[in-house]
């Protein structure tokens, strides 16, 4: 890099990823002092339950900042939501009518296991028939040291228009790097293995270009209520479902797993799944849903 002057100086990649992490970590601190708002109390977010598959590995309470159109309703308890799907391509076809948003991690055990027993399912039922599109959206959590270059890695992918390759090597190699000192040449290797250019991949990921897009990912879904991850949401058009309906799905959800929340703006209903839930939880609102 040059100063006007022209004067060249160089900042290594672990003072980025140094940095990032204290930046991210600094609002999770931040956000103990100041419950921001969310559709759910924090102790829900990362529900104490014996249903494993609502597990959620915890980030901390919300940040103080909260989107401009997220707002809550004076007098009731109804909540007003709008949630953005980011700047990743979505999974599936962009006109599918039901947005599911998940804010995750490529480090977090419950991300995974979220992969295998909802994504997958998720994807042969409902992504691949035309009826919902994926958003993945980057909360790496500070305790998890991998989870920042991994989503570099993945995003550095998308560049390449190879994001999605690169989310599935992520989480079925996992086991593989978590435990590692060093992750540098592993993620590397994934990108020769789906055929990225090694040049631009390696650029890319050893400057850390994504690391702005991903920080605006973790703030946005702060502001959300995500309070750990994988958190996700369901988004469903209300000319799709019935108020009864979806109102009987998520009841039924919470008395199975506790946790979930439900939101709507003018045009959507909005379900918030706090965890790794299974497939059948997915199934339960969907199979609600006019497609």
């Amino acid at each position: 890099m040059e100063d006007e002057n022209n004067n060249t100086f160089t900042v290594s990649k672990e003072s980025i990823y140094g940095g990032a992490i204290v930046v991210l970590l600094g609002l999770l601190v931040l956000s103990v002092f100041t419950h921001g708002f969310g559709l759910t109390e924090p102790e829900c977010v990362c529900p104490e339950t014996e249903q494993p598959a609502a597990d959620t590995q915890p980030a901390g309470d919300n940040d103080e900042d909260v989107v401009e159109n997220t707002t809550q309703e004076q007098g009731n308890d109804t909540v007003e939501l709008t949630v953005g799907v980011g700047t990743l391509p979505p999974l599936g076809d962009e006109n599918a009518p039901v947005t599911w948003v998940q804010f995750s991690e490529y480090q977090c055990p419950f991300c995974s296991k979220l992969y295998y027993e909802a994504e997958a399912s998720m994807k042969e039922n409902y992504v691949d028939t035309g009826k919902v599109k994926l958003y993945f959206r980057d909360f790496p959590l500070s305790f998890h040291p991998h989870a920042l270059p991994a989503a570099i890695a993945a995003r550095c992918a998308d560049n390449e228009g190879k994001y999605w390759e690169m989310h599935s090597k992520l989480f079925e190699t996992q086991g593989n790097w978590s435990g590692m000192d060093s992750v540098d040449d592993v993620f590397k290797g994934l990108a020769v293995d789906i055929g990225l250019d090694n040049e631009t991949f390696n650029t890319c990921y050893d400057e850390a270009e994504p690391i702005d897009l991903i920080g605006d990912d973790f703030a946005e879904g702060q502001g959300y209520g995500v309070q750990g991850t994988p958190s996700s949401f369901l988004i469903i058009p209300k000319d799709r479902i019935s108020g009864d309906s979806i109102n009987a799905a998520v009841e039924n959800l919470n008395s199975a797993y506790g946790g979930v929340g439900l939101a709507e703006n003018e045009d959507e209903y909005i379900i918030f799944i706090p965890g790794a839930y299974p497939y059948d939880a997915f199934e339960t609102i969907l199979k609600e849903v006019s497609f």
